[in-house]
């Protein structure tokens, strides 16, 4: 009975805590919570630009295999660009994908998906817009960078176009590419922008059709060069 009464306290102790243990857990429970929103308030607008960028390279790599099948053109039509990087009221960039009616100097475009000679009736898989809040490609606070009036596109009538041919080569003049190589769009987190920092993607497109994403902090891809110089000629 002695052993059994000397037990028994201690067992009472062992089942609870105390108010110190509580109030440790509690402060660590706070700790970690803000530290969790602390990253997610970088993590998601950064997953978001990622993720645009490489939905365009998605649809670029689409468009060159459609041409590469087809034997016709396909096209990237850049639409719009965002006017106000810091702003996180709104975001836009919107761009379309169409397949040509010719394999080269194609006049007229049917945006996926491609409706088999029944006229443009359905775009919906061909039309991307960042900035439509109902759309599926909605990216919120991430902008597409203006990509400048420099993007002439191939024959007349293509300006803000990037076109791929049935080799699947990019067949854009020569013109159009950066000393580098590249027709290079940007997609902007507008959240870093918006504090005066930079941490973009960089969609880049070479004359071969070859299509790579790139983070702006990535120093170590920031020499090297590919695709196609400025004075070479068109394919």
């Amino acid at each position: 009975m002695r052993l059994l009464r000397h037990r028994g306290p201690a067992r009472r102790h062992l089942a609870g805590f105390t108010l110190l243990e509580l109030v440790v857990v509690i402060a660590l429970v706070s700790i970690m919570t803000a530290m969790g929103i602390m990253m997610s308030g970088e993590m998601i607008p950064r997953y978001r630009t990622r993720k645009a960028a490489l939905t365009f390279q998605a649809h670029a790599q689409q468009c060159r295999a459609l041409a590469v099948r087809s034997g016709r053109e396909c096209s990237v039509w850049l639409i719009t660009s965002d006017s106000s990087l810091t702003d996180l009221t709104s975001n836009s960039g919107e761009y379309w994908v169409g397949l040509g009616n010719r394999a080269s100097s194609s006049t007229t475009w049917d945006y996926l998906p491609v409706d088999n000679g029944t006229g443009d009736v359905d775009t919906s898989q061909g039309q991307i817009d960042l900035g439509d809040v109902d759309g599926p490609y909605y990216a919120r606070r991430v902008g597409l960078a203006d990509w400048g009036t420099g993007l002439a596109g191939p024959g007349s009538g293509n300006s803000d176009r990037i076109v791929f041919g049935p080799r699947g080569f990019v067949t854009n003049p020569p013109s159009d590419f950066d000393s580098s190589g590249y027709i290079t769009l940007t997609f902007v987190n507008k959240v870093v922008r918006s504090n005066g920092r930079v941490e973009d993607y960089y969609a880049r497109v070479t004359r071969s059709g070859m299509v790579r994403v790139d983070p702006s902090g990535n120093d170590s891809l920031g020499a090297l060069s590919s695709g196609t110089a400025q004075s070479s000629s068109a394919p």
